[in-house]
């Protein structure tokens, strides 16, 4: 059977299609994969999809990969699809039908809503033998007006016993304007992004997370499983898919180890991985870590082996809102603490920091707004800064207060239509205040301040900033109008 695999991230490295067309590959199937990977424009127009209907009418099933942000994308693509092609199968998996998997049955026959391991080859496998599939764990689908959805399987221990992810170039293509065949030249070009603008390797080596932040959806596995599972793949297997993934893609610059984490891992394994890595692979990579997992001497070896680059999140410089809103197990105290270490290493051995904040958070006070402001001056000049406004995904616990409260609408097809987790145009919501207008403020003089390479070029003196954050100022700032506000953000952006 021939199936056609979708991704719609704007990103190519789509470790979760890719796992997918490996795993299918292996089972015997033949598989196109298609990657509607463009940051602008965001949709497709049906001249464009009209392009694929040579590869769709030769298929029974098409796989989506859907993040949330990408919802709208599969919307169109899947309507495209029911109209030309009604007798085609169209089932969704990936985040967003972890999060909302009642709500992507409104467009799709099907979503795998936990991991597809087993339950995307066990469906498969069914609907190739002409089998009732409906009753396949981790997943649900739509029979007419009934909606079925299965139960949850464990999470899937055996990391090692997957594929190698899928990096092959026949029979797969990049939409964009044009249908084109996939080559070295295409990903080496699109793959040179953030943060080094340079080809970049993502690579995950483990799942899960230590964290179960209510913005995040590693809430929802957690309430799914029952509990926080981590797993990983061994030092062993890591060096062994790495080891093949570049030398067939032998122009990565970096490698980017995507895992949420990977401090999480035992020291003696980050030894054992540090001691081979410069042998064996020898590309600068970059890794994240969490102010409760960070360890000096994990630190020090990874450095040894030739880390370059490290991310950690801040997300808010108010310990009420780390608590309270968030349920995020952090200390503002001591993130900060394990920041100034890091930045240490800059001046020794040249690593990047970047630093991840959420703002425009409708839980929050002035106070705990000018409270992440602050945060943000004590950062050195040299560490990167990533400012996201928050955003309420379908399924976890801020999503469902939010809605709740009257902060957003229930996600569904009207909201869906209207780029529900995308902010056009004036970005700021909620905090229509003196303090976010700080924020972004310094957000806007950062980001001139720092080249492509992290080199910092010019910067105001810290005390312009301090000066503008005292008390009497914020004080006949608010005085002003919200209008009054939006109208100085419209000038920053």
């Amino acid at each position: 059977m021939k199936i056609v695999l979708v991704n719609l991230s704007s990103t190519m490295s789509s470790d979760g299609s890719r796992l997918i067309s490996a795993l299918l590959k292996r089972s015997g199937y033949s598989v196109t994969n298609i990657f509607l990977a463009r940051s602008n424009p965001f949709n497709y127009d049906k001249s464009e999809l009209m392009l694929l209907d040579p590869i769709l009418e030769k298929t029974k099933l098409v796989l989506i990969g859907v993040y949330s942000s990408y919802v709208l994308r599969a919307i169109h693509i899947t309507e495209y699809i029911k109209k030309t092609f009604p007798e085609i199968i169209v089932v969704w998996g990936g985040p967003h039908c972890t999060a909302a998997p009642e709500m992507a049955l409104e467009f799709a026959d099907g979503v795998c809503f936990s991991e597809g391991d087993e339950a995307v080859i066990d469906f498969v496998n069914k609907m190739a033998g002409d089998k009732d599939y409906s009753d396949i764990p981790n997943m649900a689908f739509r029979k007419g007006d009934k909606i079925i959805i299965n139960k949850v399987l464990p999470p899937f221990k055996d990391l090692d016993s997957l594929p190698y992810y899928d990096y092959d170039f026949n029979n797969a293509y990049l939409l964009d304007k044009q249908l084109v065949p996939l080559n070295r030249e295409i990903i080496k070009e699109r793959f040179a992004y953030y943060p080094f603008y340079e080809p970049t390797f993502y690579f995950l080596s483990s799942r899960g997370c230590p964290n179960k932040c209510t913005y995040c959806n590693n809430s929802r596995y957690i309430s799914m499983f029952g509990k926080n599972s981590i797993r990983f793949h061994s030092v062993d297997r890591i060096f062994n898919e790495l080891e093949v993934s570049l030398e067939k893609l032998d122009f990565f610059k970096y490698i980017l180890i995507a895992d949420d984490d990977f401090f999480m891992r035992p020291l003696d394994q980050i030894e054992n991985f540090s001691k081979q890595y410069k042998g064996k692979i020898g590309i600068p990579f970059g890794v994240a870590v969490s102010p409760n997992t960070y360890n000096s001497k994990k630190m020090r070896l990874l450095v040894n082996a030739g880390l370059r680059f490290i991310q950690m999140g801040v997300q808010t410089g108010s310990q009420r809102v780390l608590d309270d809103v968030f349920k995020r197990n952090t200390n503002v105290k001591k993130t900060l603490a394990v920041i100034r270490e890091l930045t240490e290493y800059k001046k020794s051995d040249g690593i990047d920091l970047l630093v991840d904040f959420i703002i425009d958070n409708p839980y929050e006070t002035r106070e705990d707004v000018f409270l992440t402001y602050k945060s943000l001056l004590e950062l050195p000049i040299h560490v990167i800064t990533n400012i996201f406004y928050l955003t309420f995904f379908p399924g976890t616990p801020l999503y469902e207060q939010a809605v709740k409260d009257g902060y957003t609408e229930p996600f569904g097809k009207k909201t869906s239509r209207l780029r529900f987790f995308t902010r056009q145009g004036v970005k700021v919501r909620y905090q229509k205040n003196y303090e976010m207008f700080l924020i972004l403020l310094i957000k806007k003089f950062r980001l001139h301040c720092i080249d492509h390479q992290f080199r910092y070029r010019r910067w105001i003196p810290l005390a312009v900033f301090r000066f503008l954050g005292i008390k009497p100022l914020r004080a006949i700032a608010s005085l002003f109008p919200e209008s009054f506000f939006m109208f100085l953000f419209k000038k920053i952006d």
